[in-house]
Order: C-alpha cells, then structure tokens, then sequence
C-alpha cells in the first residue's frame, strides 16, 4: 500500500499539512528497524532513464515500525507500508492519467538493516510512455525505462512510545507532549 504527499497525477491520495504516525517501542527483530526520524540516500544501482532519476541526500523522512509493518518516507512524499508476511517487499502499479495505457510500476524490498539504519531496493519501471506527448509530471521519462535504486535509511532519532511522529511542511519531529 502507498499513500502519497506527492502532487500531479502520481498522486494517490491528499492528507492535511499536519499527519500524526502512531509509534512503539518495539522493534522488527527480522529488520531490527524502530520507528524515528530518518536521513535518506539514494544511490543508483543501474538507470536506464532520461532525465536520470534523483540521487543523493533527500533530506529527513518518518519511519513507523509497529508489530510485522514497516510504514516508511519516500523521498518523493510518499509512504510505503511493508509487512513481514510479504517478505518486507511490496510492488505496485500506478496509471498515467495523462497517458491511456501507460503506467509506473514500483518495487520495495527491505535488504539490510541494523539497529541504526536499513537499505531498500527500490524498482522503478516506466512502461507504455514513449508515445505519450507532453507527460504532465516533470520526473516523467522521455521514453520507457527501468532504474534500480537503493535508499539508505540512517536513524537519526528514535521516537518510541508513548511519543508519535508527527509529519508537518517543515518535516518530521517527535512529539513527547
């Protein structure tokens, strides 16, 4: 599952400025991961794409780990859910309004983790856009293409129970009030 902060016409869903994430204490003890604030990187694995995808530090996201889920930030605003029961993997497919037939399909699969950080690899497939005039979304590629991705999560900060994270425009924070 995928919710998105994003806009134009990747974006899956709309959410207030300010989102509460539910944390806990306890930590994945297949992925050792805990809910806090996070310093992504994404590095490039292989991309094929034009114009070539972002890479480097993105900034601050919101991680939440509560039981087998792991509900993490994306660089783009957008939220991805991973569960034990599906191997801490998830895929999904997003249509191009702009574009009949074409579509963007996503892939996430935790790799590694430590007490103080995970990688995911992340898939990303560009399919049936190469006839589509003028994309309306400007990390659009000019053509089909497949990029493979690592995003490197680096803890910052813990944010256990009772806490909460708390997403606003200025970025995540936790909430001990």
């Amino acid at each position: 599952m995928i919710s998105s902060f994003s806009r134009g016409t990747l974006a899956l869903g709309v959410v207030s400025s300010l989102v509460t994430l539910s944390a806990c204490s306890s930590t994945h003890a297949p992925t050792q991961v805990g809910s806090g604030i996070y310093e992504l990187t994404v590095t490039t694995e292989r991309d094929a794409c034009s114009p070539a995808r972002n890479t480097g530090v993105m900034g601050q996201v919101a991680v939440v780990s509560s039981d087998d889920v792991l509900n993490i930030g994306l660089a783009d605003g957008a939220r991805v859910s991973l569960d034990q029961a599906s191997g801490f993997h998830g895929a999904y497919d997003v249509p191009i309004a702009t574009c009949a037939g074409a579509s963007l399909h996503r892939e996430w699969t935790v790799v590694g983790s430590t007490p103080g950080g995970f990688s995911l690899a992340y898939q990303e497939e560009w399919i049936g856009i190469a006839g589509c005039p003028g994309v309306a979304m400007p990390e659009a590629p000019n053509q089909d293409c497949r990029a493979d991705l690592v995003l490197d999560y680096a803890r910052m900060e813990a944010c256990d129970a009772p806490c909460e994270l708390r997403l606003a425009a200025s970025g995540p924070t936790c909430s001990c009030s």
